[in-house]
Order: C-alpha cells, then sequence, then structure tokens
C-alpha cells in the first residue's frame, strides 16, 4: 500500500509565523531573558504572513504601549538585548522627524528598500549563532542555558556592614616614589 505524499495540513486557524526550529532549539533563544523573549514575541506578531514587512518595524514606545510595554527603560533595554544577540539590526537611524526601524534577523528583509539605511544581504539569517557558533548548539546537562539579565541592578552605597581593611607596616612605610 502506498503512502500518499499530500502533505497534512497545519491545523491552525487564521494566519500563523514559521519559525526556524534551530533557533528555536538553540542557546541564542534559550538564554534571552523574559523582556528580551517578549519583545522578539511582539516583533513577531507585527509582522505578516511569511515575515513580509522585514525591515519596516518602528519599536517606539507609543507602538509598544499597546502591546503592553509600559516603560522607556524596560523597552530600551530589551531592543538593546536583542541587537547585542544579533536577532535585530536597526535598517533605519532614527532622526528628529523619522522613527528607527528594525529588522528581525531570522527572515531576509521584505519591505520598501528605499526608506532604509541597508540593502539586502547586511545580515544572514543565522547571525544568531555568533562568529563562533556557540550560541548556535542546543543547551545540554553539561552545559545549561543560563538567562542572561537584561538590565543589571546597582548599588549605589557601599554595604552597610563592611569593616574597612588594616594595611600591613610594609606598605605603610613605603615611600611614594
Amino acid at each position: 500500500m502506498a503512502r500518499s505524499s499530500k502533505k497534512r495540513p497545519v491545523a491552525v486557524t487564521g494566519s500563523w509565523q514559521p519559525i526556524p526550529l534551530d533557533f528555536l532549539r538553540s542557546r541564542a533563544c534559550a538564554e534571552l531573558s523574559p523582556l528580551g523573549a517578549k519583545l522578539l514575541l511582539d516583533i513577531l506578531g507585527m509582522l505578516r504572513p511569511n515575515a513580509a514587512g522585514n525591515g519596516d518595524i518602528s519599536l517606539t514606545p507609543k507602538v509598544m504601549a499597546i502591546r503592553g510595554w509600559s516603560g522607556r527603560a524596560s523597552l530600551g533595554a530589551a531592543v538593546q538585548e536583542l541587537l547585542a544577540n544579533n536577532l535585530l539590526v536597526m535598517t533605519r537611524q532614527g532622526s528628529r522627524l523619522d522613527c528607527s526601524l528594525f529588522a528581525l534577523t531570522l527572515y531576509p528583509l521584505d519591505c520598501d528598500i528605499s526608506k532604509l539605511d541597508v540593502r539586502p544581504g547586511c545580515y544572514l539569517t543565522n547571525d544568531f549563532k555568533a562568529s563562533d557558533g556557540s550560541l548556535g548548539d542546543v543547551p545540554t546537562d553539561c552545559k545549561p542555558a543560563l538567562w542572561r539579565r537584561a538590565r543589571k541592578t546597582q548599588t549605589v552605597a557601599p554595604p552597610r556592614y563592611e569593616v574597612p581593611s588594616k594595611r600591613s607596616a610594609t606598605v605603610r612605610s613605603a615611600k611614594p616614589k
């Protein structure tokens, strides 16, 4: 009995976006902070089917407030994280009158190229793997994925109960040169 050569249809209603499995299984995806993962999902939701409109993505606070982003600092930190991990590339530098535009590097550019500062081929769709390919590896038990924090908390004041260290006698008697 011969098998049918037809593919089984995808059981999804409405439009959907394919995401490469090598990215979803990679260390680059597993090590995203929660803010970075949320922004990545929001950007995927802004694209039209088959990643149409990639390169024409605006991440202004007013546009992202609709998606639940209330703070500029958290949005800026998530954008910087995706830029640092080569998941996002700036396609147009914003000015006083124009906003910055971005493209998701998982898909090729697909928008009006005339308004961008970059041209097709400015990035590869596997740039998230890093130059040495370490972020493209699958996390294992020996080398699990660790979240990278979008923002680091900084202590302004020194610890309360810090005891000043005493200098040794040789250090105190040494003459400056």
